[in-house]
């Protein structure tokens, strides 16, 4: 079995890295993976006890801890009135965009002109299909709260398919949760998520969006 990323690379850039078509050098459905990467930093905040809210957002604590894309949007919070998650995913190309950034800098891709050059292809080939297999076999949530969090999401832009699959993913992100989100910032992730998810059914339907 192959590894899926733990705690050596952060969930957002994981989220990010399992969008590529290491043959074209793309990102398969980029606006999805915005959106699956903006509620993987939701879901940090959640867990790291600095968010909470079940109908909006509501960042605790300050916005300057040295991590810089969980920071950027623990501010974005923080400076706008409550907003209902729904709408946290309409503009989410700065995330994606932080993420690329942040894959090139730690030297897991490599940008040329607008083809991104993934430096292990083979490896996030074969942890695309480890997420097609486990929402596959979904009676049982992955072992650990961020591997279930990074199937869901990787899952729902549509790790390695031609499709994103957000009906899915949503379908399990609660009974997933219940198993493995207790004392973990529970209800705003489950929150953040399906937020995700409606987002981006929504752009599914938009060809120019899924591109």
């Amino acid at each position: 079995m192959t590894e899926l990323p733990g705690s050596v690379e952060p969930l957002a850039l994981a989220v990010c890295r399992l969008g590529l078509d290491p043959t074209r050098g793309v990102l398969r459905h980029p606006h999805q993976v915005g959106i699956a990467v903006r509620a993987a930093l939701f879901t940090e905040l959640a867990g790291a006890g600095r968010l909470v809210g079940i109908h909006y957002p509501e960042v605790i604590g300050e916005s300057d801890t040295g991590d810089p894309l969980p920071d950027a949007l623990h501010r974005a919070v923080a400076g706008r009135r409550p907003t209902a998650w729904r709408r946290w995913y309409g503009h989410v190309e700065a995330d994606r965009r932080a993420a690329t950034d942040g894959l090139v800098a730690a030297g897991r891709w490599r940008q040329e002109g607008r083809r991104l050059v993934d430096e292990d292809p083979a490896s996030t080939v074969l942890q695309q299909q480890r997420v097609a297999e486990l929402l596959l076999d979904a009676k049982q949530a992955p072992d650990t709260l961020e591997l279930t969090l990074l199937v869901l999401l990787a899952g729902g832009h549509g790790a390695g398919s031609r499709r994103p699959g957000p009906r899915r993913s949503r379908r399990l992100a609660k009974p997933w949760l219940q198993q493995r989100a207790s004392g973990h910032g529970g209800d705003a992730t489950l929150a953040a998520l399906v937020g995700a998810f409606r987002a981006m059914r929504r752009a599914d339907s938009i060809p120019s969006l899924s591109r």
